[in-house]
């Protein structure tokens, strides 16, 4: 019960902040022109080698908005505690410290989830209008928005980690982006003429080549383990973080 009302008290604060807003209207935005772009190009060229939703999801504009919206929707969940003195009466509450990091990153997921409708609701139109978004089928959406929320949970999870280590929001999300994108460059370094076990273990943390499995409707186990081990990993440590915070105080 508890849970739930912070879990209800986060994402409450989501949804009655004007800049929220505007972050979803820009990434609505941006997916749109994004979608239309892709959709232009492969009819008008007839393009047979990928499909709409493999162009999609290996574009510049997904992976960026992919990479921001985590360090933008975390950054405040306990900086801003922190900084105005409200974490202590958290601390002290009769709440446990998993009970407050679960609903800082429920909340966050809840909203990251409805800054990537705008792009399901187009698959969904496309589908519709066409009966099938141009060579994608239903195994394929659906495996690529199961790993979209691997990703956009493990990102959450280091943005709210970044963000229990300082006062500062601009901080904690320059620390988070950093974070993330060190981890996403990974997927780069395969490119560079690695062989054997290394190369196996570089492509292993390559977001890109796992996005691009699933979106070929290609289910591999490995990218989920992975995705949630790190999730569950920097929850915990966000959780000793709090708990250490509040045996010291």
């Amino acid at each position: 019960m508890v849970l739930w009302v912070l879990i209800q008290r986060e994402i409450r604060s989501f949804f009655i902040s004007p800049t929220a807003y505007i972050v979803l209207f820009a990434c609505a935005l941006i997916h749109g022109l994004n979608f239309v772009f892709w959709l232009e190009y492969i009819t008008r060229n007839n393009i047979k080698d990928f499909t709409l939703l493999q162009a999609t999801v290996n574009s510049f504009f997904f992976w960026f908005l992919l990479l921001i919206q985590a360090p933008l929707l975390t950054m405040r969940s306990f900086a801003e505690e922190n900084r105005s003195g409200t974490i202590e009466m958290i601390l002290t509450a009769p709440v446990r410290e998993w009970e407050v990091v679960l609903a800082k990153f429920v909340g966050a997921l809840c909203f990251f989830c409805v800054l990537w409708i705008p792009l399901a609701l187009d698959f969904l139109g496309l589908r519709i209008l066409w009966g099938h978004p141009l060579g994608a089928t239903v195994s394929m959406e659906l495996l690529s928005l199961a790993m979209l929320l691997l990703l956009g949970g493990l990102f959450l999870a280091i943005g709210i980690f970044a963000s229990c280590l300082t006062r500062s929001q601009m901080v904690a999300a320059i620390l988070s982006f950093g974070a993330i994108f060190a981890i996403f460059s990974l997927s780069f370094v395969v490119y560079l003429g690695l062989i054997g076990q290394t190369r196996d273990l570089v492509t292993y943390f390559s977001f890109l080549d796992q996005m691009d499995t699933f979106s070929r409707g290609i289910f591999d186990s490995r990218p989920v383990v992975l995705t949630l081990s790190g999730t569950i990993l920097f929850l915990f440590l966000t959780e000793r973080v709090l708990q250490w915070r509040r045996l010291r105080s």
